[in-house]
């Protein structure tokens, strides 16, 4: 089957609000070529009326269910007033057989069209073979013969098919244009429940373990809660050499998606057109020439054209094959053999390849060439038609070229959009594996650093100061569970940091590595946008003190600076300090990459007497920084700020 109703699609197209953009001109280009076809096909039919010798008023009465399909293949109806048009396009379709009876080349073409359009697959399509078998019989009874029974049946089915595959592919152009953002929104919530799963298997059992010992430490005689403390130590060293590993993981960009191939509907109802043109073609043949032996002669060509047409892959060669199967048969032997003379029928077909493949002149001068030589067999071989006639014929090449070239270029198109949605849906996982891996460092890395260095600092005090390595050791169950909130937090994008609590923590995280920390606040209530930033650049500054240099001292500032606060953390110990603005890599995001995601300005480098100095300064009017994100689907931890 070529594919199932469109209409609910269409009823929902979402190109009717006017907004406007890329997405609206390539649905305007799919619709310019479905209506282009339709009116070609009514023009023929038009052609057809006045070719049987009706009068010009009897002509446009034949046209009388044009007005209903019309409206039906416009846009968006309720379906109360959908059910009316299609009641009309049925009553009106009557009309002309009360005015002209069945003396006109009447088509159901129009019910084809309705039946496949507006109803669901199961219906349409058994209706669909219904109106064929109804026109067949109803030709037969009104005198056509079995040939011109069986030429009335196909050309129904290839007007139908032809508007049915452009309709069709307007929907599904649509569809993909509406949707456009909800495969990587798709994408990205599996992401997110995997690596949620992920952490929780991987790092969330090592966290859950420390914090029962430590629970059971609390209490414990001294020398079970050395145990205790120190296998709790150890297994939250674990947990952070896993994260480092987890995090490096994710910043390998994901497997890019197996190709797209062309979409099956364009590619099925090629094939449909191209199978009841190539039917009409032997079946007229046979009815002019009444040589049976026509078929021996025509049916191979024709195969074979359909085969290069319908399965080579798109290439020179492709095109070069198929001119020659239905060019040289019809010019010159076309002249010599008659019934070869059909074969340039087919020609629409070859000239849709052209018109597709090849650009301008030359494929404007080749279809040209064609239309030219096509028009020398009105006259050779006989019958010679009446000027009706040729209209007709010319109309009718038209509308296949039209509709070949349609069919292989909006195709294309479908699989640009395809590769567009792709696209995005990688381009937002690879963002989201890359806050991940940010947060894993910046955040979690550093939590479970601090209950590292903090218990490593209450088994010193342990023999030293037994009642502060009690205090000590009573606190340390927070913070795994607080390092537990942020593991679940950080596969949601929903980790918040705050400056008051991070102030805290750096300043007995620095105490536990043996460092005189000093902190002075001076500025009040800061929007949560400022307080979020300087809070997370806080957290990697006191992680590189502890990490990256032999300090003793560290001096950490927050001041307002005219429009801006200031953040300023000096360590000494810094005589051979990392790079000022270290790189991204493996072990997390660095300096640089905080100042770039908050939108701040951030400065760092050594200082006379072996000191480090880091300052950040973020305005206390943050808006959104420029250069919109392509979706609003994993927003970056931290604020985009302006100075």
């Amino acid at each position: 089957m070529l594919g199932t109703s469109v209409a609910a699609a269409v009823e929902n197209d979402p190109a009717d609000d006017g907004s406007g953009g890329t997405g609206d001109s390539q649905l305007r280009l799919v619709r310019l070529m479905m209506w282009t076809a339709l009116g070609l096909i009514m023009a023929i039919r038009l052609l057809s009326a006045l070719q049987e010798g009706l009068a010009w008023s009897v002509a446009f009465v034949t046209m009388a269910p044009y007005p209903p399909l019309v409206a039906l293949l416009a846009g968006p109806r309720r379906l109360r007033v959908r059910n009316g048009l299609l009641a009309a396009l049925v009553m009106l379709y009557a009309v002309p057989f009360a005015v002209a009876g069945t003396h006109w080349d009447w088509l159901p073409w129009p019910l084809a069209v309705a039946a496949l359009c507006f109803f669901p697959g199961r219906v349409a399509w058994p209706l669909f073979g219904l109106i064929l078998v109804a026109t067949d019989v109803a030709g037969m009874w009104a005198g056509d013969g079995a040939l011109g029974a069986i030429t009335r049946t196909l050309k129904t089915a290839d007007d139908g098919l032809i508007i049915f595959g452009l309709y069709a592919l307007v929907a599904m152009v649509a569809r993909l244009d509406a949707a456009r953002g909800d495969l990587a929104r798709l994408e990205l919530l599996r992401e997110r429940l995997r690596v949620d799963g992920e952490l929780r298997t991987v790092v969330g059992a090592h966290l859950r373990a420390a914090s029962v010992r430590l629970a059971q430490a609390v209490d414990a005689e001294p020398k079970i809660a050395r145990d205790r403390l120190g296998a709790a130590v150890e297994t939250v060293r674990q947990a952070l050499t896993d994260i480092r590993a987890t995090a490096a993981d994710y910043r390998v960009s994901p497997a890019p998606p197996a190709p797209i191939e062309s979409p099956r509907v364009a590619r099925l109802t090629l094939a449909a057109v191209f199978v009841c043109d190539a039917s009409l073609q032997l079946v007229g043949a046979v009815q002019t020439y009444h040589r049976p032996w026509t078929l021996l002669l025509l049916a191979p060509l024709i195969c074979a054209a359909g085969v290069v047409l319908l399965l080579m892959k798109p290439s020179r060669r492709q095109l070069i094959l198929l001119g020659l199967l239905v060019g040289v048969p019809a010019m010159p032997f076309g002249y010599l053999l008659w019934e070869l003379s059909a074969i340039a029928n087919l020609w629409p077909f070859f000239l849709g390849l052209v018109l597709t493949r090849m650009r301008p002149p030359r494929s404007l001068v080749i279809t040209g060439v064609a239309v030219a030589l096509y028009i020398t067999f009105f006259f050779y071989p006989p019958p010679v038609p009446n000027l009706a006639g040729m209209a007709g014929f010319l109309v009718s090449m038209a509308i296949l070229t039209w509709v070949s070239y349609g069919l292989i270029r909006l195709s294309n198109l479908v699989v640009l959009l395809h590769q567009a949605q792709r696209d995005l849906t990688r381009e937002a996982l690879i963002r989201e594996r890359t806050r991940i891996a940010r947060d894993l460092h910046d955040l979690l890395s550093f939590s479970l650093s601090a209950v590292a260095l903090r218990g490593e600092l209450c088994e010193r005090l342990m023999e030293t100061d037994p009642v502060r390595a009690r205090t000590e050791l009573t606190a340390l169950p927070d913070l795994v569970e607080r390092a537990l909130t942020e593991l679940e937090s950080v596969a949601h994008a929903a980790v918040g940091l705050r400056l008051d609590q991070e102030l805290t923590t750096a300043h007995a995280v620095l105490e536990a590595a043996g460092i005189q920390a000093a902190t002075t606040v001076e500025t009040g209530t800061l929007s949560p946008e400022v307080d979020a930033a300087i809070a997370a650049v806080l957290r990697e500054a006191v992680t590189n003190v502890v990490r990256h240099s032999t300090a003793r001292t560290c001096l950490i500032t927050v001041t307002p600076e005219g429009p801006a606060v200031r953040l300023r953390v000096v360590n000494d110990g810094a005589a051979d300090p990392p790079p000022a603005t270290p790189e991204p890599g493996p072990g997390g995001s660095g300096l640089t990459g905080l100042a770039e995601r908050t939108g701040g300005r951030l400065t760092a480098g050594t200082r006379a007497g072996g000191r480090f100095e880091l300052v950040a300064e973020f305005a206390t009017d943050p808006i959104s920084a420029p250069g919109p994100a392509p979706l609003d689907l994993a927003p970056e931890n931290g604020p985009h700020l302006r100075l």
